[in-house]
């Protein structure tokens, strides 16, 4: 027999057990707090309840701003969303439409509601409080009135009050007894745990994008003189990382190029990637050489409070005069691939990564006639746990060979070879001067 609480609920003399879902871990959680609360209802409705609703805190919604006590001395002092809701009848729609997901209820601080949430305990109770059916809508009174048994549970959890758990039953079903009490607290307890989990995903994913917006994937610069293309994904489970790329307007139809990766991934690494991108990207708009670029960017690096370590390449690429200078400072050599298919590494002088000591970087400059690859790349697409780095180097050597029909394909394939899991962030840059036509 399972060791699980169980909710039970009598049915034309029958006791049936409904067994509470398992606990909610934080891997379960959605960055939809709505979609985790109708998850949670669907353990009651039907069988212990005939409808249910999730009504969270619109404090902890629209600032999370944690809640660890609810006091009620005014006429609406608790101020809740409802998440989802549930009815056990065919006419979902209409108890749907009585009661909208996101609507937000003012709650006085004599309602039964808002005593559960001030006691933290549960609250049975045969009708809402006549100051509350005042103020919800006419459909919604007319289907309260089906139901004449109604139990509220607090949803806490880590000493912090999410919202309420309402369930409801029609005169056909016993009423709530103070012994049936103790099921709907722990699943209570456990949407509380889910929802705030949820709203933490969706914060920090609010935050990721805020730290790491989206790259363009494809950009034509200097009048049609350069194709780009660029992808840069963050690893499997992270919604932001420490790679990052940006591309740079220079005076006479010049082009900047920068690819970065700060070490690790997740919020920690897009914060520093972001402080560096924006500081790499002003550099760069003073049309400084790259070598001169890197030495201040790692001037930045080590201003930082926190540790860091920072690989990086920057190349100006100058359509014009066919040729690009490149600088790289701890970062993996760029590879040129050649209109007849032939690839090769460039051999550019070392630098180190930036973050360390003070330093200096050397530059190199390279023809780069119409037709030929130029591609920038980070660590996490040729590197994994089970393939080194220099055998990813020569997959992605032979991938570049091969004829594409478009820069624009040949990135997104090459950004999916390491496959759906992605150990580290990975980031592919590919520019291009279009051979002439003409030719």
């Amino acid at each position: 027999m399972s060791s699980e609480p169980s909710i039970k609920a009598a049915r034309g003399g029958e006791r049936s057990g409904y067994p509470l879902p398992p606990r909610l871990r934080p891997q379960d959680a959605t960055a939809d707090p709505a979609r985790m609360a109708a998850q949670i209802l669907d353990a009651v409705v039907p069988g212990f309840a005939d409808a249910a609703g999730i009504y969270a805190l619109e404090q902890l919604l629209s600032d999370g701003t944690p809640v660890r006590q609810v006091t009620g001395t005014g006429q609406h002092s608790v101020v809740v969303r409802r998440l989802a809701n549930r009815s056990a009848f065919a006419d979902q729609p209409a108890f749907g439409a009585a009661f909208p997901s996101g609507e937000v209820v003012a709650l006085t601080s004599g309602s039964p509601f808002a005593r559960c949430l001030r006691d933290g305990a549960p609250v049975i109770f045969a009708r809402p409080g006549g100051r509350t059916l005042q103020r919800i809508s006419k459909e919604a009174r007319t289907t309260l009135d089906r139901y004449t048994s109604f139990l509220a549970a607090p949803m806490i959890t880590r000493g912090t009050t999410v919202g309420i758990l309402l369930l409801a039953r029609e005169p056909s079903a016993p009423m709530f007894r103070d012994d049936e009490t103790q099921g709907p607290v722990d699943l209570a307890s456990r949407a509380a745990a889910g929802i705030a989990d949820s709203l933490a995903l969706m914060r920090h994913r609010s935050v990721a994008e805020a730290l790491q917006p989206p790259r363009p994937a494809v950009t034509q610069v200097a009048h049609g003189r350069l194709e780009i293309a660029g992808r840069c994904l963050p690893a499997t489970g992270c919604d932001a990382g420490g790679d990052w790329y940006d591309l740079i307007p220079l005076p006479r139809e010049r082009t900047g190029l920068i690819v970065g990766d700060v070490m690790g991934h997740g919020p920690l690494a897009a914060a520093v990637m972001t402080r560096l991108s924006a500081a790499a990207y002003a550099l760069a708009d003073l049309d400084l050489a790259p070598e001169e670029v890197m030495r201040q960017l790692n001037r930045t690096a080590l201003a930082l409070p926190q540790d860091t370590l920072v690989t990086c390449a920057y190349a100006v690429i100058d359509p014009a005069g066919q040729s690009c200078a490149i600088t790289v400072a701890g970062h993996l050599p760029p590879i040129l691939a050649l209109p007849d298919g032939t690839t090769r590494v460039l051999d550019l002088p070392s630098g180190q990564s930036l973050g360390i000591t003070p330093a200096s970087y050397g530059e190199a400059r390279i023809r780069l006639r119409p037709g030929t690859i130029l591609a920038l790349y980070t660590d996490g697409l040729v590197e994994t746990r089970s393939r080194p780095f220099d055998r990813g180097i020569l997959a992605l050597r032979s991938a570049l060979g091969r004829p594409w029909p478009d820069l624009d394909s040949t990135c997104e394939e090459l950004a999916a070879s390491p496959g759906e899991t992605r150990e580290d962030d990975t980031t592919i840059v590919l520019a291009r001067i279009p051979p002439d036509p003409a030719t």
